[in-house]
């Protein structure tokens, strides 16, 4: 273990950053019941904690630390929280990406190469935001609308897409939804081009034997990765990675984003999950990197839950550049006001890493003010 500096945590903000997609993103194959009726819409909304120390020293990322939970950690000692190489603790997970971009900071290094710095600093990314979009509409309007969806994201930057499917579970009868998930993967694949990474995400909207259907149908279309097909269950990913053998298909198989069963990993280790998704906000960083080092032996791959924030891309970013066996990062197209990228880059549907400090963000002091007044933030301590 390495100690950070003997300082304390003085200070904690809290706000939240508002942002916008350039189009409402509606419903998923999980997404049933009134309280999903207006599917996700077009806000992101980014709870993020600003921590200082005795010191001067300032880190900031992605947290729903409560107030309370505010108050008990103002003045710790930063040793008592977190430590190099491994993070920080089980009990600190709510301030974890805080606590990275802090200590990144007070190295005066930038988070990936303070993380080891074995992957690119080019990460490729894809457009996480093709929900289902098409309920009520015909198969010519249909094909219009993902004609459109890829081609905002192609006007973002984005060159690789991923598709929610899984409407037979609920949004339409099994054959019509399965028939339709196949019509909207060929239009994202004829959109996108050849040589974009197609995937797709049921939200264990499938039973097994639709998953295999489905990958029947869409052959052609070459989908990179089948994310959460159904509950993650031994001999349904046994049969399912039996037929892609069988197939001849390279289709990876990603899922640990929703509720993974305990035996989850022993399903990594033998080979039936490909990419592990455990999410980045939920499960922290710190948690991450221990992961990535359990399942690097295994030949999986990561690539981390990223949905509905902007900010915990950055960080998300760099945990990527950190390793050489991370797959896709998810993001959107957002736009969030306030938000200073130190360095930050496009290039050729990557997100290249700077090497700024920290994770290479600050947050304009106009729009940060205001959201410390808002309703859900605070200040706590000097």
């Amino acid at each position: 273990m390495t100690d950070l500096p003997h300082e304390r945590i003085v200070r904690i903000e809290r706000g939240t950053l508002v942002g916008r997609r350039p189009r409402c993103c509606m419903y998923n194959g999980r997404m049933v019941g009134p309280d999903y009726i207006q599917g996700h819409g077009d806000t992101v909304r980014d709870p993020l904690v600003r921590l200082m120390t005795s010191g001067g020293a300032e880190g900031i990322g992605h947290s729903r630390l409560s107030h309370q939970g505010a108050e008990a950690l103002v003045g710790r000692s930063l040793n008592d929280l977190f430590r190099l190489p491994d993070g920080c603790t089980e009990a600190r997970r709510p301030v974890d990406l805080p606590l990275w971009d802090l200590a990144a900071r007070m190295a005066g290094l930038p988070l990936y190469r303070l993380l080891g710095g074995r992957g690119s600093r080019e990460v490729e990314v894809y457009d996480g935001s093709i929900y289902i979009d098409d309920v009520g509409k015909s198969d010519e309007e249909a094909v219009a609308i993902y004609r459109e969806e890829v081609a905002v994201g192609q006007a973002h930057g984005f060159c690789h897409f991923k598709v929610k499917v899984g409407r037979g579970a609920y949004w339409m009868p099994t054959e019509e939804g399965l028939a339709r998930d196949a019509l909207v993967i060929h239009t994202v694949r004829e959109a996108a081009g050849p040589d974009a990474r197609v995937l797709i995400d049921a939200n264990m909207g499938n039973t097994v034997n639709t998953a295999i259907d489905l990958l029947r149908r869409t052959r052609e279309d070459r989908v990179y990765w089948f994310e959460e097909p159904f509950y993650e269950d031994r001999p349904a990913n046994e049969r399912l990675k039996a037929f892609l053998r069988e197939e001849g298909l390279d289709t990876l198989v990603a899922d640990g984003e929703y509720h993974p069963p305990d035996y989850f990993f022993d399903l990594v280790r033998e080979g039936l999950i490909d990419v592990v998704q455990h999410d980045l906000r939920a499960w922290g960083l710190s948690w991450w990197i221990a992961t990535a080092h359990r399942i690097e032996p295994w030949g999986a791959r990561c690539g981390p839950h990223c949905w509905g924030s902007l900010v915990e891309r950055y960080t998300h970013a760099h945990f990527a550049a950190s390793i050489p066996h991370y797959a896709l990062l998810e993001t959107s197209p957002v736009e969030m006001p306030g938000l200073i990228e130190e360095g930050w880059a496009w290039q050729g549907g990557r997100l290249v890493v700077p090497d700024a400090p920290g994770i290479g963000l600050r947050i304009e002091d106009e729009v940060w003010q205001r959201a410390l007044q808002a309703e859900d933030g605070y200040i706590v301590g000097a």
